[in-house]
């Protein structure tokens, strides 16, 4: 469930306003070369600022981004308005995303499902594959166990990677629910899809002394092979 903090975080701080590598990559390999790129749809949830909104408009394609922050979709709206680019950009719920079925040919999660606990993860997901055309492109990226916090907070009763707060660690206070997922409970989380990668980032901070490890997982939803 989506956490007010993250209105605070996006009204205070000045950051996030390009994509990440690993997004341009994926969006390459898959889009880049389609005859008509306004005909590829593309959603981000937790779009946030508007990072990738930006980078996605940029690049031609028919942009979709919701959040639960009137701020961070504030934000996006004016960039966009400012550089001349077009994104329909909602303040919503991504736990039940006002969107029809099979609507989109590719949904991106840059760390925003991670914010949820297991169980509401496990709905997002459900909503994410409704809402995806068939042999649709799904990106994830999300925190994993043994990031710099993890093991360190007041957990969720009943979820043992879940955290209500994190006492110390990469994650800020205010963001409000933080998961750290665990390698093996990826296939059930996005069990759904046909899941075509797994791969992760590792980075360090606190001159070397702690890591940052990030899962990219790469699936599609399967009518019969995903090419």
């Amino acid at each position: 469930m989506w956490n007010s903090g993250w209105d605070k975080i996006f009204e205070e701080n000045e950051w996030g306003r390009y994509p990440p590598e690993e997004l341009v990559r994926f969006v390459a390999r898959n889009f880049y070369n389609v005859p008509d790129r306004r005909a590829v749809r593309a959603l981000e949830v937790g779009s946030g600022t508007g990072a990738n909104l930006w980078y996605l408009a940029r690049e031609g394609f028919d942009v979709t981004g919701i959040d639960g922050s009137t701020a961070g979709a504030k934000r996006a709206i004016k960039r966009l308005a400012d550089e001349g680019l077009e994104a329909d950009v909602k303040v919503g719920d991504i736990m039940s995303l006002p969107f029809e079925d099979n609507m989109f040919d590719c949904v991106i999660d840059n760390e925003c499902i991670y914010a949820n606990s297991y169980k509401d993860s496990k709905k997002i997901m459900d909503e994410i594959f409704r809402v995806l055309k068939p042999n649709g492109k799904f990106y994830s990226r999300t925190f994993a166990t043994g990031t710099y916090g993890d093991g360190n907070g007041r957990r969720l009763e009943g979820e043992k990677n879940t955290y209500l707060e994190i006492y110390s660690g990469a994650l800020r206070k205010g963001y409000g629910t933080i998961r750290f997922t665990d390698k093996d409970e990826i296939r059930d989380l996005y069990g759904k899809f046909t899941i075509e990668s797994i791969d992760y980032v590792i980075r360090s901070v606190k001159g070397g002394a702690h890591e940052i490890k990030e899962w990219i997982i790469i699936s599609c939803k399967a009518d019969k092979t995903c090419g």
